[in-house]
């Protein structure tokens, strides 16, 4: 038997991982055009290391499966989350509902009063993220901090996406009564857990990528560099790019491009649910800086004046920060729409960290941008729909999908390892 997995990033590494332990004598291939990491990517550029794919680390609610990733090799080590909202020039600790203990007693007040009003109304099931939003947070944490910090990262009325990606489990925090209260009496807690203390490896986290791909090739994976252009499906299996059989394909290719490589092609409705998987590219503008970084990780800004969503102090991450310099990322998420100026992102991107007063303009000394076409899936009210659609489709025919993009999911990589190793039958 052999097995073709489709795109070697995380999800396809982890996956052929699994495949090949799974069915220890099947050939399994992984074909990939770069194996670059996609966005677990690291590049040093004068000098400064930079997570060039955003801010990535490695948590999880699962001791497990944090210990089988960093198993794979790498010099890694915990960290203390040190993560903070940035509203009204104040560094509050996140998650926002703990951290309200370091405002002022009117506005703990406020704040308290939105949280457990909304947790009095119960657990009700939401129409929209934005009605999710209010239901979980009240009002007040809603209309200053959510709404507009979630407005800047998805880009669409919040009135118009689906909440389904919420009830990931782990995928984002919870305020419970207990934390409410203390927070509002001016108590320090700490809120998510699972991801209070990180891990991050030497070497940028494209150490977690590499040690998973080696990983693959010592358990027989074949590593094939190769950008898929077509799937023609055959009585006897699959043939990729007109020279590669398979028996089997597990794709981890964005669900949204898939249909259009397949010969014969789909039926016209498999299209149009492709065509209306939506996504957000995202630009990552990263600074090398002669300064030194504030005790900091990664920070949430919901402030509209500025462009990105989110900033993090990179150099932090590493098991031993440089004290005379740093290195810090900013993103910034792009509908497909829109065109993309990198040289204006950038300087927009400096502009606004300098008004926060996070940078001085004179103390930058690299600036460089990367944009990745595919950042962050888009939940719209047809997601489900739409995606089920495609992949009930990929299944008639043989191909089975996994992954962020694959799946059309907003997985971080510890879902997607757990999910892996979770396979029984990815192929029949």
């Amino acid at each position: 038997m052999k097995v073709v997995v489709l795109g070697c990033g995380w999800s396809g590494v982890v996956a052929a991982l699994r495949l090949k332990s799974k069915y220890p004598s099947a050939g399994v291939v992984c074909l990939d055009k770069s194996f670059d990491g996609g966005l677990l990517r690291t590049e040093a550029v004068g000098g400064y290391l930079l997570d060039v794919g955003g801010s990535h680390v490695l948590f999880s609610r699962d001791p497990a499966v944090v210990n089988a990733i960093t198993a794979m090799g790498g010099r890694w080590v915990a960290k203390e989350r040190r993560a903070f909202v940035l509203l009204d020039g104040v560094f509050i600790p996140y998650p926002f509902e703990n951290g309200i203990y370091v405002l002022p007693p009117e506005r703990r007040a406020r704040y308290g009063l939105s949280l457990i009003r909304a947790l009095m109304q119960g657990d009700r099931r939401p129409e929209s993220f934005k009605e999710w939003i209010l239901n979980t947070f009240g009002e007040e944490v809603a209309k200053d901090y959510l709404i507009p910090y979630n407005e800047k990262i998805w880009k669409r009325p919040l009135e118009e996406l689906s909440a389904d990606w919420v009830y990931t489990p782990g995928r984002l925090p919870l305020p419970s009564l207990e934390d409410i209260v203390k927070a509002v009496a001016g108590m320090e807690t700490v809120g998510y857990r699972e991801q209070a203390v990180f891990r991050y490896p030497e070497g940028g986290i494209i150490t977690q990528y590499r040690s998973a791909l080696r990983k693959a090739e010592e358990a027989g994976v074949l590593l094939v560099k190769e950008e898929v252009k077509e799937v023609k499906k055959r009585a006897d299996g699959f043939l990729i790019n007109g020279r590669l059989r398979a028996d089997h394909i597990v794709s981890t290719l964005p669900l949204r491009d898939l249909p259009a490589m397949l010969d014969p092609p789909p039926p016209e409705e498999v299209f149009k649910a492709a065509g209306r998987l939506d996504y957000n590219s995202v630009a990552v503008v990263g600074l090398g800086l002669r300064a030194r970084a504030p005790p900091q990780h990664w920070i949430y800004v919901p402030d509209r004046r500025v462009v990105f969503h989110r900033y993090a102090w990179i150099s932090n991450y590493l098991p031993e920060p440089p004290e005379d310099r740093s290195a810090l990322i900013a993103e910034i998420t792009i509908p497909p729409s829109r065109e993309v100026d990198t040289e204006a992102l950038a300087a927009e991107a400096v502009r606004g960290l300098s008004e926060l007063g996070i940078v001085r303009e004179k103390d930058v000394e690299v600036v460089k941008v990367w944009l990745h076409k595919y950042g962050y899936p888009i939940y719209t009210r047809t997601h489900r729909q739409d995606r089920e659609a495609v992949e009930r489709y990929l299944a008639e025919i043989g191909i089975a999908t996994f992954g962020r993009w694959g799946n059309w999911h907003y997985w971080n990589t510890d879902v997607i390892y757990k999910k892996a190793m979770e396979i029984r039958n990815l192929v029949s």
